[in-house]
């Protein structure tokens, strides 16, 4: 799986070089059979090619819809998560205070209690 950020054109071509040689010749041994010796044997009917091409076609257009489907999905339970951190936050930094309390803490140690709430929620991501 490539990570990186920029596809470098050399990494691309070091990367693909040895099959696009290795498919080049092949080619080239089966073009050279077929036109100058005359190999009848080798030629593929259009009908079972085409029929093939669609039914991969098919294939891969659904598994690309399916595939984007997870993603979107993923992506809209993310964005989810997101806006609840941003609430739980939110709360915290409303609720975590000396105004609801019986006996007044010291601001830092409230600071205290809020940073070990937020970094528990920072674990459970």
């Amino acid at each position: 799986m490539y990570v990186q950020r920029i596809f470098n054109p050399i990494d691309i071509a070091r990367f693909s070089l040895i099959p696009v040689i290795i498919f080049i010749a092949y080619s080239a041994l089966i073009v050279t059979l077929y036109s100058f010796h005359q190999y009848e044997w080798l030629k593929i009917p259009w009908v079972p090619l085409t029929l093939i091409g669609i039914a991969v076609a098919f294939y891969v257009g659904f598994k690309n819809n399916s595939a984007y489907d997870r993603t979107w999905e993923t992506r809209k339970i993310w964005g989810g998560i997101v806006n609840s951190s941003r609430s739980w936050g939110a709360m915290i930094k409303g609720y975590v205070t000396n105004e609801f309390a019986e006996t007044p803490i010291e601001n830092a140690e409230l600071e205290a209690i809020r940073k070990k709430l937020i970094y528990r929620h920072i674990v459970w991501l």
